[in-house]
């Protein structure tokens, strides 16, 4: 594998043109790093290709997937072509500071197989927020797989740990495999990062925060659906017939499916009181009291709006 290459950048695009731009440009304006940045675009409707081949530059390689098969099928493509030392996921929509690719690796222990660090958001009217995750939520150091699991729950105060967008050494990912299921199309992340998690890999959080998330209306993560729960409990069952785990991971994920079964009750209620079936409605608070509870959310939401 050469080493001439610091990082690959991946990028999964589909229909991406009014913003594509901006995510390649922040990957080429790296400094004090080499990389090259491949975008994967995964059959798009639009001009994300036009606009991606009008950049001369020659770290930027498009690769174009015969059919639309979500953004983990997508960035399977990416990191099979990844050349670089380290691979780098981006979001087309996405970016990064200037320095952070040199700052990640400049803090990097020797040993590291993935490198985590915080990120920003940013807003639709331009304003970047503060660090997402303080030190509590995610802390500094060694990564475990059970503090992954137990720190990824829904409608919980719970900040996701299955945000973070690391940098995977290259070599340990095709040593073992490590894939994207392409079946996966909210969540992603956390199945890969968990991957390399449950096959030992040495994940480090560093005290960095360089990459931009931008919040966009009607994203897939903004918006838990029913098939949304129900997809992920069947995920996890996958993960678990795919990986031997220990004492402690099986019970953060055994946290986890309760937590979601949760979720699931709760949205099939929320449908169930949109569509005035009342006795179903009640049967299914009196069968999950807890799920119930969780009718509060949009309470305080509403009371957080009018505030």
């Amino acid at each position: 594998m050469s080493n001439a290459i610091d990082i690959s950048v991946v990028i999964a695009a589909w229909n991406a043109e009014d913003f594509i731009l901006t995510a390649i440009n922040s990957a080429l304006s790296q400094e004090g790093v080499s990389v090259e940045v491949i975008v994967v675009d995964d059959a798009s409707t639009d001009n994300t290709c036009n606009v991606v081949e009008s950049i001369i530059d020659s770290r930027v390689k498009l690769l174009r997937s015969e059919a639309n098969g979500g953004p983990g099928a997508a960035r399977n493509i990416g990191f099979d072509a990844a050349k670089g030392t380290w691979i780098a996921v981006l979001d087309s929509d996405d970016s990064m500071s200037q320095n952070r690719l040199k700052n990640m690796l400049g803090a990097a222990p020797a040993k590291a197989d993935v490198l985590i660090d915080n990120f920003c958001e940013l807003s639709s009217n331009g304003i970047l927020s503060k660090p997402f995750y303080s030190h509590t939520e995610l802390p500094l150091g060694r990564l475990n797989l059970s503090f992954l699991i137990e720190t990824n729950l829904v409608f919980t105060g719970v900040k996701s740990t299955g945000y973070v967008k690391p940098l995977f050494k290259n070599e340990f990912v095709k040593k073992h495999s490590i894939k994207y299921w392409p079946e996966v199309k909210i969540g992603e992340d956390y199945y890969f990062l968990a991957s390399c998690l449950a096959q030992g890999a040495n994940a480090e959080v560093l005290n960095e925060a360089g990459y931009v998330y931008t919040v966009r209306d009607g994203s897939i993560s903004s918006k838990l659906e029913i098939e949304h729960i129900d997809k992920l409990l069947n995920f996890d069952k996958k993960f678990i017939r795919e990986y031997h785990l220990s004492d402690l991971e099986t019970s953060a994920l055994k946290i986890r499916n309760k937590n979601l079964k949760r979720a699931f009750h709760y949205l099939v209620l929320i449908e169930q009181i949109k569509a005035r079936r009342i006795l179903s409605a009640l049967l299914n608070i009196i069968c999950n009291l807890p799920s119930a509870l969780l009718l509060i959310l949009p309470i305080k939401k509403r009371l957080l709006f009018w505030k």
